[in-house]
């Protein structure tokens, strides 16, 4: 197992991301086999060793990046050399088995999607983020990869969130509902409605519409949206936390409060949970905050290692192959 890290991406690179690397060695929770390192190999190195750390990783050497006010895939075809798109080659080539980046999510997403291709079968990769909820964590996909999706890129979230909650999140039979404006299978637009049949249909466990009130209640283990619906509420939900536990904060130096807030919000913060997952995809991808520091590596690097050894891509192509939803339906356009 070994993944590849993009050192350049992200607010506070390379220094912040390579002192994570530094920990993530250091703590013994990773060797430095497991790890391919991107990014500028002269200063990586120093700092590594200033680290304290002697058996280093081997690093791919470039400079150049992919900042976040780039347009993805006009950088892309500009910057062959990119660190995205060095770690995405190495992902594809064998030489690591997924990746973590911290920078351009765009970029991200453009890149691993044409560099490393669709599972059989999968339209559209997804975003999928793991919050905390009243039953333990929960995932909700899409984040943000794909705004304006079909009913059938719908349904294949649905598929790949479930098989990642119960290889990875340990859901013994992981409940399926889809975000919506009302329980009524007849609310929402027409692609929510051939959705909704098209899971109700299938031999998935889909318990039908959740409204955004019951996004931590435990009404379902996989909440499925649109890429531009759940960016929306993980935006929100990040900033409701960071709101309440600023106010708790100025209120009183109490720590145990401010952890306190963060589980009954259900958003950790984001060092925490490492990333982002971009599932659907030949490899695993892993998208840390553009604002993470050294504290978010080894999370993500958690993230991207339980995701390869659960072989959650084998079982989404499996589960897919299982699930039946029907002809697929295209959605008329407005």
């Amino acid at each position: 197992m070994r993944v590849a890290v993009d050192l350049l991406g992200g607010d506070h690179a390379p220094r912040e991301i390579v002192l994570g690397v530094a920990e993530a060695l250091r703590s013994g929770a990773f060797v430095a086999e497991e790890l391919l390192l991107v990014g500028p190999s002269s200063s990586t190195e120093a700092l590594l060793r200033e680290e304290g750390i002697e058996t280093l990783p081997e690093i791919l050497h470039t400079e150049s990046v992919i900042a976040g006010h780039e347009k993805p895939v006009e950088a892309l075809r500009a910057k062959p050399d990119a660190s995205i798109s060095l770690c995405v080659g190495a992902v594809r080539n064998g030489a690591a088995d997924g990746l973590v980046a911290f920078g351009n999510t765009g970029a991200a997403v453009a890149a691993s999607t044409m560099g490393l291709g669709l599972l059989p079968g999968i339209r559209r990769p997804g975003i999928a983020v793991s919050m905390l909820g009243r039953n333990g964590r929960f995932l909700l996909l899409d984040a943000g990869a794909n705004p304006s999706p079909k009913p059938q890129h719908l349904f294949h979230y649905a598929v790949m969130g479930r098989a990642y909650a119960q290889n990875v999140l340990g859901k013994e039979n992981p409940r399926i509902g889809l975000l919506n404006i009302g329980g009524e299978a007849s609310k929402g637009n027409e692609v929510m409605k051939q959705a909704y049949t098209k899971l109700e249909e299938s031999t998935l466990p889909f318990v039908g519409n959740v409204e955004g009130n019951q996004l931590f209640s435990g009404a379902a283990d996989v909440f499925v949206a649109d890429g531009f619906v759940g960016n929306m509420v993980l935006k929100v939900v990040e900033g409701f936390a960071e709101y309440l536990v600023g106010v708790a904060g100025e209120a009183g130096d109490d720590s145990d409060l401010r952890n306190l807030l963060r589980k009954l919000l259900g958003a950790s913060d984001f060092s925490e949970v490492g990333g982002a997952l971009l599932l659907g995809l030949n490899g695993a991808v892993v998208i840390g905050h553009g604002r993470s520091r050294a504290n978010a590596v080894l999370p993500a690097l958690r993230a991207a290692r339980a995701e390869i050894e659960a072989e959650v891509n084998r079982h989404i192509v499996e589960d897919l192959a299982t699930a039946n939803p029907g002809p697929d339906e295209v959605a008329p356009t407005a």
